[in-house]
Parts: structure tokens; sequence; C-alpha cells
């Protein structure tokens, strides 16, 4: 039976680096219509102990962009769930994404919360993700992240040889689909867990690294006057990426104390994704793409999401 679904999951550390989103995603409802297309370097050992139902591709030294446009490549549904190691769905939250995506929208994506409750930890989610968090109504949308979505495979497969350039940052094609006329669509019902890394060093690192990406591939087209002048705005960078945690902490209605954390804790983490940008924009995508596929690789273990789940 074809699948309505492909899940392409990267495991870029191995495939039991990422068995808390693995058996996430095994637990869905509407498992006998996914096909889980697990992206990792030991592949023929995955697809033995997971057998039936998954896909396993060998990244070998494939960058995640690139292991990426050769899971949707290789996938054998029309739909599309681009997945993150990090990122855990809530049992019922495919089958609700399937429901909104037969009524026509090209994609839906679900709503999402932090998982990681430290200061860095949630300044980090929300600077990245905290538009698609509680509460929101069923709508349509102008904007859907760049991962942990569901989409149809076609706009994918029409790039050609162009897919793993434009999924270097998934942020910017997903963007550019809108534009091009597609129809996004939020599902509240539909739920999914992101964690974050805990302590700010690591929570430094990575944006630093997601920036690096970000401005290599904003600037990809400029010349090189106009980089310059984005590079001496990196400033003006940092205060629009703290600025989201500003609007969105309103939002949430959080209490005093919180609000006060969370946007003292957003302030560095802001500045390395300010910074990360503007040597981006400098440097280049192709001297960047180790370091854009390391932001994104951070699969969080079954231990820390047990004790998330115990405390909550």
């Amino acid at each position: 039976m074809k699948p309505k679904v492909s899940v392409i999951l990267p495991a870029l550390l191995g495939s039991k680096s990422a068995q808390a989103a693995i058996e996430a995603w095994e637990m869905q409802t509407n498992r006998e219509h996914l096909e889980i297309i697990l992206l990792c370097p030991d592949a023929e050992a995955a697809q033995q102990r997971l057998g039936e139902g998954f896909l396993t591709i060998c990244t070998e030294s494939l960058y995640l962009h690139e292991a990426r446009a050769e899971g949707i490549r290789l996938a054998n549904a029309d739909n599309l769930f681009l997945a993150e190691d990090h990122c855990l769905p809530a049992p019922d939250c495919a089958a609700k994404l399937v429901e909104r995506l037969a009524e026509g929208w090209d994609a839906v994506g679900p709503v999402l919360q932090a998982g990681t409750k430290t200061a860095a930890g949630e300044a980090g989610f929300l600077m990245g993700y905290g538009q698609w968090t509680a509460p929101l109504r069923a709508a349509e949308v102008e904007h859907l992240a760049g991962h942990n979505l569901l989409i149809r495979r076609q706009p994918f497969i029409d790039l050609g040889d162009r897919l793993s350039d434009r999924l270097f940052i998934c942020a910017f094609y997903i963007g550019d689909l809108h534009q091009q006329g597609l129809r996004f669509f939020v599902e509240p019902a539909a739920l999914m867990t992101h964690y974050d890394p805990p302590t700010f060093r690591i929570q430094l690192f990575i944006f630093a690294c997601s920036g690096l990406g970000f401005g290599a591939g904003r600037t990809v087209d400029w010349s090189w006057p106009v980089r310059g002048l984005f590079v001496v705005a990196f400033p003006a960078v940092a205060a629009c990426h703290w600025l989201r945690v500003w609007r969105l902490q309103a939002r949430l209605g959080l209490p005093a104390g919180k609000r006060v954390q969370l946007l003292l804790a957003a302030i560095p983490i802001a500045i390395a994704w300010g910074i990360g940008e503007a040597v981006g924009a400098i440097l280049g995508r192709r001297r960047l793409e180790g370091f854009s596929s390391r932001a994104e690789v951070k699969p969080v273990s079954l231990e820390i999401v047990a004790a998330r789940e115990g405390s909550g």
C-alpha cells in the first residue's frame, strides 16, 4: 500500500541517536500510512533493526541538506513531513495534519511547545519557533517553519538538480513557495515538542552556526557592496531576532518574572545569531555547509524525554 506521508527524519549521528524521535513517529495513530525515511550513516544495520515501514538511506559524508534531498527523491508518498531529530510529535499529530491537508491546503504546520525548561532553552525555542507556539487558532497563514511541517512533495521534485541547494536553508524555500501561491495552514490540534540545548554555551554555538547558514543563504545573490552593508548592520539583525522574543512573550501572557528572564536570556543568543549572519555573508555557503548542518543535528535522548514526561 502506498504511504500517504514520507517522514524525512535525519539521524546523522547514527540511527540510535534519534531513537526518541523514531519511537515518537512509531507511535503515530496513523502509523500504517507513514513511511519513515531515516537518514543515517549506519543505514544497513538500522534497516535490519527497524524492519518494515522504514526506508534507511546511508548519509556517509553528505551534509544535512544533501541527505534530505536524497530522502525526498526516494520517497514513495505524495506528501512529505520534514522532521528533525529533536522535535517529537504527539501520537495523533500526523493524523491531524493529514486531515487538514486533505482539505486542499498545500502545507500544514503543527503547534509547537518547548521541551527544554531552562532560560537558555526556552529563549532559543521562542526565537526560532515561537511564532508557532500555542495559543493559536486554526487558520490560513503566510509563514510556516522550514522544518516540522507536512507539505506536498511535487514542488520539491520539480526543482530537479537544484533540490539540494534550495534545502540549504529550508525556511527560505518554504517562504518562496508561499510567494509562488502555495496555501499554508496551521493546525493547533496537532502538537509537537521541540527540544533545545539546555545551556547557554551550546545554544550560543548552535545559533552562531545557524546564523552562518542564514547569512550565507540570505545574501547569496547580493552584490559585495550590499553584503558589506549587511555585515555592518549586524547589530540591527541581532535586534530583529531579539524583538521576536519580545513580541512573543507579550502574546503568550507570561508572568512578569518569566518575561524578564526570557528577554535577558535571549540577548546573547540573538547576538550570536546576528554575528553568525554577518560572518556567513562574508564567507559564503560553500565554506559553511558543515556548520549549517551542525546547527540542526542535536538529537534528544530517551532519558530527557522521559524526565520531562515524568515531571509534566
